[in-house]
């Protein structure tokens, strides 16, 4: 089981990997696994929290500019940030710039708003597991990339962040910090520039440079003389106070390059992202995480050895994979291409070319009747079905009803359908009216007690009667609304789920069915649906007739049958007292009169045509539902086919993309099986779709029509062609998946071993299983290459990789058969791991190498020159000292920024370089420059007023500015006595290369010059040589410059005087001496010459000494009297001066008694 583990993103390329990562782990293992991702710009943390909501975002940027924060905080500004005028004007919101020290602040803003609490939550999570799981200890793996300015800058404050908080909050100190970071390089392909690009290098450089000295300090073997430069300190929330965080940053490196160890390269930016979040996955999570964490703790056995400064490791990752999924698709594709071929599109193909055609003549000037596509598409079935055309034929005989033979076609389903139509209806209308048909028969009673005899011969009945007509009339019209509107939902907007299936005759759908249940041809529906749209037309047009004719009827019954023609009003069933007349003979006989039967007759054609009406409105506004639903699936039937048109001309071209897919290519980490053209192409032979193309499934055409269904009955439709896409891509290309599975599962759902062995058949022929098992054996071999890590190789003695991988655990078997012997040779010797989350289709291998120091990397190497080997200086290392060398001590004059994030660490005498010898060369150019600097007065101390005298600096001889001509220290303050001279040389390289660089050009033009060792620069200012700040009194005050060490220690206060830096001052001092008299004598001449040189320096030394023993009384007795004599003496020795090396030794015994 996996130790819970947090995986943070820092900046936009370690966010990105990190959510890389968070999409490949599953369910089960998100479980162990949190995600934390830091940047400046918001709208990316929003992109990601939309991609992954589990992932925790920090920003870590405010409104302020840099100026305007400085300003509030006053530490940063007076302590660490290098404040320069062209980053004032900066937000932090527009990130870092490739500008490190932005980065860290606004870190720092971030923790003192408060803004931690998503990381906190995100560790706390982890650790609300319970029972065992408990005990593990949390591991952390920080992904960033070291070029860029956000990314690189938090890398080294955000593991000590972490680390400090798992330690204080929950007393974890067994956890481990992997960091895992991308180098440069692998950015070159999206940033061309040169320039930029060299800054990216320097950015790398000076991040590794503070882990190195970081990790030095955590493991106690940092230089004492570094204790109190290399520090950070963080700011407490709620206070102005700060603390240090005195723990180990990171307990391995990950670094990630764009060349492997065998010097193969990825083909873009984007597979470098993929495969670094492989790499993460592989060694942190995935099944090799086991074997990873063995790794490291062997490698902490070795840190002891390099002073725990070969914390640096490199991994690769490769796969062998058989792309099941993309080979199914291949078939759902070659299968669609075969089965839903170009035929469904003939009909309309022939629509559209007439549309030309209609449209080219219209142009003409002819007059053409516009074009129906619904009345075209059956005149071109029809027309085809009877030219014996197979597609058409199937798509008639399909909407047809036979007899039993089924050879006999006894009705068109479109009649039938309309027949059970009317059947429902009026069975729905008849239904459930217990109101109206007791309305209907008391209507029906009143006319039948109308009669001779009756007592209302006065026509009070005739109204009563009519009353009840009009009532009656008007609760059928009420009735129609109502109950249309519920048969129409019932026969057409009722829920898709049956579709048909239960045998409800009256349900459109039920006769897009064969006599078998299935779903017919989508063709063949939609050449159903138009012959159905045009009888329900008809049926339409003939039923709003004699609806109409009964509106007109109830229209005019009252000006027919009440009005008295013969007045200039209308009269009403109120007034036929008034204008008809009982004879008294009818009144004798009890007889109605003609008036009155007249009328009788015409109430019983009203109560007539009511009930007619009741049937016929209702038939009416159920059809033009039936004739609005049907047009919609027709035209949504003719957006499917448009939007199916161009996929089905796709088809081609995605099959052609799936087959060049996956071949072997370069430059991936992949190494696709049995998934060639050749492959494919065989595979498609032997398993060929056994359907036609007349012929589809009734699943997926019943799935066609639901869908075309859904889209017409949908209020706000989606784009077509999305909408009707997705048809195409999941429900066709599933079906025929799904197919697939049914006809060839076992076939297709192969291992990756047996996905080989079918490779070598189809691509190769080889069937015999002994060349079958050689060829599955090399090509476990190709991808164990391309797992290479991602690494340059290291310089010096070759170091061999940790090997590893992991497969599904049925590749495994516990039995004596080749397969098992071939497992266990081939994968389990190469550190296997049987995991039942490793898919079967797929084998995984892993390569690393650990217990690296950066400088083991070519392209943070120093240069080195051998007899033997002769290399240039690393591209990081060049470009990152070309910058620094640049910088001017104090940051506000400098032309560039420094690319740490503290303004002092790119001063070797602030922090260790990552190489000693690099180091070493850089502080002897520094006391080189000390001595030529005192020696040819490019440095001197001169007086500034009120008795102050400051050491400055000779502009015209050093080249630099004017203003730049006071010494500073490191405080900033003028340099005023000896050793800060030093200090203040320490932090300005660019001072240090020119007066090196003005000494060489001056050596030069006197060796040119023909000039004597005697009558050289050297000699003429070793004759005048003094210090202003110590002046002799005798002797003019010339002095030695074997007296710089001593007045260096004269200068300091014990608590900061080095006694190794002023012996190695020394010693730089005899080197310049030899290397300057080499350069004038033979190599005959040159021991004796260099002899005087160092003999005439040492016997003024001790008449200096003699005179200083007036105030320094124990001078003779100083360890550092004795040691520059022991050097004086050593040189001279080395020089093959025996008897004048013993002679200064023995004046040295003799004086210090």
């Amino acid at each position: 089981m996996n130790a819970p583990t947090l995986i943070v993103g820092l900046g936009g390329k370690g966010s990105d990997v990190a959510l890389r990562v968070s999409q490949m782990v599953s369910e089960e293992e998100r479980r162990r696994i949190g995600f934390a991702v830091f940047d400046t710009d918001v709208n990316e943390l929003r992109k990601i929290k939309e991609k992954n909501s589990f992932v925790h975002t920090i920003q870590t940027s405010t409104k302020l500019s840099v100026g305007e924060y400085l300003d509030i905080d006053t530490h940063a500004r007076d302590t660490w940030f290098p404040v320069n005028a062209i980053l004032n004007s900066k937000t932090l919101t527009e990130g870092a710039g490739q500008v490190r020290a932005v980065s860290r602040m606004a870190f720092e803003t971030a923790i003192r708003a408060g803004k931690m609490e998503e990381l906190h939550q995100a560790i706390e999570s982890l650790y609300k597991l319970e029972g065992d799981e408990y005990q593990q200890a949390l591991r952390v793996i920080i992904v960033s990339s070291l070029a860029g300015g956000t990314g690189s800058g938090l890398i080294l404050p955000v593991a000590l962040y972490i680390k400090n908080y798992l330690a204080t909050r929950f007393r974890q100190s067994a956890n481990i910090i992997r960091g895992f970071f991308l180098l440069p390089e692998v950015f070159y392909g999206v940033i061309p520039g040169q320039a930029e690009r060299n800054n990216l290098k320097s950015n790398a450089y000076a991040t590794l440079r503070e882990l190195d000295a970081f990790m030095m300090k955590a493991d106690s073997t940092l230089p004492e003389k570094y204790k109190k430069t290399v520090k950070m300190e963080f700011p407490c929330v709620g206070s102005g106070e700060y603390e240090e965080y005195d723990v180990r940053p990171f307990d391995f490196c990950f670094l990630f390059d764009a060349q492997n160890a065998d010097g193969k390269k990825l083909n873009s930016f984007n597979q470098y992202l993929d495969h670094a979040a492989s790499c993460i996955y592989a060694q942190s999570i995935g099944p090799m995480n086991k074997r990873s964490n063995s790794s490291e703790d062997n490698t902490i056995r070795k840190l002891c050895e390099e002073a725990g400064r070969n914390r640096y490791a490199g991994a690769g990752t490769s796969m062998l994979v058989y792309p099941v999924e993309e080979v199914k698709k291949f078939f759902a594709l070659s299968w669609a291409k075969e089965s839903v071929s170009d035929q469904w599109m003939v009909f309309d193909d022939m629509f559209k070319k007439r549309s030309i055609e209609n449209a080219k003549a219209k142009k003409q000037g002819a007059r053409i009747q516009e074009l129906k596509e619904d009345k075209c598409y059956v005149d071109s079935v029809e027309q085809m079905a009877k030219n014996k055309d197979p597609f058409a034929m199937a798509i008639v005989e399909a909407c047809g009803s036979y007899d039993e033979s089924g050879f006999t076609r006894i009705a068109d389903k479109w009649d039938e359908y309309i027949m059970e139509l009317k059947k429902k209806i009026e069975f729905e209308n008849a239904s459930g009216q217990a109101d109206l048909d007791s309305t209907c028969e008391q209507v029906t009673g009143m006319l039948h007690s109308i009669g001779p005899g009756s007592k209302d011969e006065d026509w009070e009945l005739y109204v009563d009667v009519y009353k009840e007509l009009s009532k009656y009339r008007g609760m059928v019209q009420k009735h129609v609304g109502d109950v249309s509107r519920t048969i129409a939902y019932t026969i057409f907007r009722a829920d898709e789920e049956a579709l048909g299936k239960d045998g409800q005759k009256y349900q459109l759908e039920t006769h897009m069915r064969n006599s078998r249940g299935d779903f017919i041809h989508p063709n063949a529906v939609r050449y159903f649906l138009c012959k159905v749209m045009d009888s329900l037309d008809g049926e339409l047009q003939l039923m709003k007739i004699n609806v109409a004719n009964e509106e007109k009827f109830f229209a005019d019954f009252e000006k027919d049958n009440f009005d008295d023609k013969d007045t200039d009003v209308m009269e009403t069933v109120y007034d036929l007292a008034k204008t008809h007349r009982v004879s008294l003979s009818d009144k004798i006989l009890r007889r109605l009169s003609s008036d009155q039967e007249d009328l009788l007759t015409a109430y019983s054609q009203y109560l007539t045509h009511v009930n007619e009406y009741r049937v016929n409105a209702v038939y009416v506004a159920v059809l033009e539902e039936g004739i609005s639903y049907v047009k919609g699936l027709i035209e949504s039937f003719q957006n499917f086919y448009r939007s199916f048109d161009s996929k089905i001309a796709s088809l081609n071209r995605q099959i052609r993309t799936i087959e060049g897919q996956f071949a072997y290519l370069k430059g991936t980490a992949k190494r696709y099986v049995c998934a060639s053209p050749v492959c494919l192409q065989k595979m498609l032979e032997n398993m060929p779709y056994t359907g036609g193309t007349i012929e589809i499934d009734s699943r997926l055409a019943e799935t066609i029509y639901s869908r075309v269904r859904s889209f017409s009955m949908m209020d706000s439709r989606p784009e077509n062609t999305n909408f009707f896409s997705n048809i195409f891509d999941v429900d066709i290309l599933n079906y025929f998946k799904n197919a697939l599975m049914d006809m060839y599962g076992s076939d297709i759902d192969m291992d990756a071993i047996t996905a080989i062995e079918k490779e070598a058949e189809y691509e190769h022929g080889i069937y015999d299983d002994e060349e079958r098992e050689l060829y599955v054996v090399r090509t476990f071999n190709e991808t164990k290459v391309l797992a290479a890590p991602f690494i340059e190789k290291p310089l010096g003695e070759e170091k061999s990789p940790i090997n590893s991988c992991a497969f599904n655990k049925n590749l495994k078997v516990d039995d004596d058969s080749p397969r098992a012997q071939l497992v266990d040779r081939e994968l389990m010797n190469f550190g296997g791991e049987a995991d039942e989350d490793v898919p079967k289709n797929m084998i995984l291998f892993y390569k690393s190498f650990y217990g690296l120091r950066a400088n083991d990397l070519s392209k943070f190497a120093p240069p080195q020159k051998a007899v033997t080997c002769n290399r240039t200086g690393g591209e990081y290392f060049k470009a990152y000292y070309e910058l620094v060398s640049k910088i001017h001590p104090l940051p506000d004059k400098s032309r560039v920024i420094t690319p740490h994030i503290d303004r002092w660490w790119h001063n070797v005498a602030m922090m260790p370089d990552l190489d000693e010898n690099n180091q070493l060369r850089q502080e002897n150019e520094i006391y080189a420059a000390l001595f030529w600097g005192l020696v040819s007065g490019y440095v001197d101390m001169y007086e500034t007023g009120y008795d102050q005298r400051t050491y400055r600096l000779n502009v015209e001889d050093v080249g630099v500015d004017e203003d730049s001509s006071t010494l500073v220290v490191s405080n900033g303050t003028p340099c005023d006595t000896l050793y800060e001279v030093w200090d203040a040389l320490s932090i300005y390289p660019e001072l240090v290369t020119n007066i090196l660089k003005r000494k060489a050009e001056e050596i030069e033009a006197e060796v040119n010059g023909n000039k004597s060792l005697g009558n050289s620069s050297l000699v003429h200012s070793l004759e005048s040589f003094r210090l202003r700040e110590y002046e002799l009194g005798e002797d003019n005050g010339v002095r030695s410059v074997f007296d710089i060490p001593l007045l260096i220690k004269k200068s300091m206060t014990p608590d900061i005087y080095e006694e190794e830096k002023v012996i190695r001052i020394l010693k730089v001092e005899i080197e310049q001496m030899e290397q300057y008299a080499a350069r004038f004598c033979s190599a005959r001449e040159y021991p004796e010459e260099a002899g005087k040189l160092i003999r005439g320096q040492f016997d003024r030394f001790l008449k200096d000494i003699e005179i200083e023993s007036g105030s320094w009384k124990d001078i003779y007795h100083d360890y550092l009297f004795t040691r520059t004599c022991s050097n004086v003496a050593k040189a001279l020795e080395d020089l093959g001066l025996r008897d004048e090396a013993a002679a200064v030794r023995a004046r040295a015994k003799e004086l210090s008694k």
